[in-house]
């Protein structure tokens, strides 16, 4: 089973309480808890470990439940990660009037 960061919540954050916030902000809270964290990085077991300007911080503990049948984690976890992080990042870049 993934190791999953037991003091965070998961599931989404209404668009009311997104607009009330930066996008930086917005990040911020997915990194220290106090928004949840979307249900794939609960899934796959990763978190948002960092968030300040220009720089998201993605991490995990690769577990048995990671590998490809060669026995290597599999390529689709680092891929997710990935596009997690590139796309919070992208958030930061919300403008708000």
């Amino acid at each position: 089973m993934p190791c999953r960061p037991t003091s965070k919540m998961y599931g989404t954050v209404s668009a009311e309480r997104q607009k009330a916030m930066s996008g930086l902000e917005f990040i911020q809270g997915l990194a220290d808890g106090t928004l949840p964290l979307n249900t794939m990085a609960e899934t796959l077991g990763y978190d948002v470990s960092e968030a300040a300007n220009g720089r998201v911080v993605v991490t995990a503990m690769p577990d048995g439940t990671h590998l490809n049948p060669a026995g290597t984690v599999h390529g689709g976890l680092a891929a997710t990660m990935s596009t997690a992080a590139w796309g919070w990042q992208s958030i930061q870049l919300w403008i708000r009037d």
